[in-house]
Parts: C-alpha cells; sequence; structure tokens
C-alpha cells in the first residue's frame, strides 16, 4: 500500500497518483500470467482477487491513503482493481504475441478533462447514434456507485470495440470520487459530453 494520497477535494484534477498507478497496471501485464490475472479479475467479479495483489503490488501496488480503516479498505481498492482488469482486458497488449509492451509507447498524458462524457461524444462523432450516446450517459448519470461499478464494464466494452478512446487514469479518478462526489462527476461528464472541444478551462487547452 502507498503512503501517496490521492487528491482529497471535490474537484479531482490532478491525475498523477493515477497516471502512476496506471504505469503499475502496464507492468503487471508485461509477463503472460500478469495480463491474465488481471483479466480474470473482470471474470471474476472482483470477489477475491488476492491474486490481482500478487501481481499489482510487486509493480508499485495501489496508492490508498494509509489512514483508511480496514473495514472500508476493500471499497477504497475498488476502483482501482476494476480499472487494471478493464484495461488488462480492453487495452493491454498481449506479451505472448510479442507486442511492445505500453511502457515501452509513451503514451501522451490523459488531460483532465477527457472523462466518459468525452469519450461518449467520440463515440457520437465516429458513427453511434447520437440519442444512443445521450441515452446510455444519462443512464450511466442515473447509478449510485455500485450500480455504476456493475454497470461499467458493459459501457466500456461497448467503447472499446468501436475503437473509443477511454482515458484510463480520468477514468480511474472519476471512479474513486464518484464514491464521495458523484454529482460534481455527473457535471464534469456532461459538460464534456455536450461540449468536449471546450470542458477544459481556457488556460489548460492545447
Amino acid at each position: 500500500m502507498s503512503t501517496e494520497s490521492p487528491p482529497a477535494n471535490g474537484n479531482g484534477n490532478g491525475l498523477a497518483v493515477h497516471e502512476r498507478f496506471m504505469a503499475t497496471v502496464r507492468r503487471a501485464c508485461n509477463t503472460p500470467e500478469g495480463r491474465a490475472v488481471l483479466r480474470q479479475g473482470l471474470v471474476d467479479g472482483l470477489e477475491d482477487p488476492w491474486q490481482m495483489y500478487v501481481h499489482l503490488m510487486p509493480a508499485g501496488g495501489i496508492p490508498i491513503r494509509d489512514d483508511i480503516p480496514e473495514h472500508a479498505l476493500r471499497r477504497a481498492e475498488e476502483p482501482f482493481l476494476l480499472i487494471a482488469s478493464l484495461y488488462a482486458v480492453h487495452d493491454a497488449p498481449s506479451p505472448r504475441a510479442g507486442d511492445k509492451p505500453l511502457t515501452e509507447r509513451i503514451a501522451k498524458p490523459a488531460k483532465p478533462w477527457e472523462n466518459l462524457g468525452w469519450s461518449l461524444a467520440h463515440a457520437a462523432r465516429a458513427g453511434m447514434r447520437r440519442e444512443t450516446a445521450t441515452g446510455l450517459l444519462s443512464h450511466l448519470c442515473e447509478l449510485d456507485y455500485p450500480a455504476l461499478i456493475t454497470e461499467l464494464p458493459s459501457t466500456v466494452s461497448l467503447l472499446r470495440s468501436n475503437n473509443v478512446p477511454i482515458r484510463w487514469p480520468v477514468l480511474l479518478r472519476d471512479l474513486t470520487r464518484y464514491q464521495r462526489w458523484a454529482a460534481d462527476v455527473r457535471i464534469d461528464w456532461a459538460r464534456a459530453y455536450t461540449n468536449p472541444a471546450n470542458a477544459a478551462p481556457k488556460e489548460n487547452r492545447v
């Protein structure tokens, strides 16, 4: 367990902790066994993820604050485990196929506004019916946290099957925020969906 804390406020603009965790996930996926175990976590519904810990902890660990009480630890770690599994299923290269590890293909860092609403806006521009994308966003925003965790894998699968990008550090940040600041996350998703080109503050646009 890391001693470094994710942002404690509701705006959640910082991504450094979440970027570093995704680097941990990529390292864990660099072996066939690690990738397979993380993929299996999604199949198992994260019910008994001890094997995931075996691969994630040596690769860098899960950045949860040390002051979280034991009874709340599993819930705090849940978004990290879910994102690790989703990444392993949808984006991790296959070591057996000789694919170049993503740790060697440095991706452009995610922007804070490249959230789920931003991805759905991309889907609408890429061929998904606008009514479908809007309905999907509306459905997700109506969910409480446990229901969102249940529904998210099918949404991610739909998006990635259509080559719609998912910014994993941003999605991870938003899932951790959703536990306490769901209303803020929903507003961020709606802003990015309705005007993805202008979702970022002017001083942060590139």
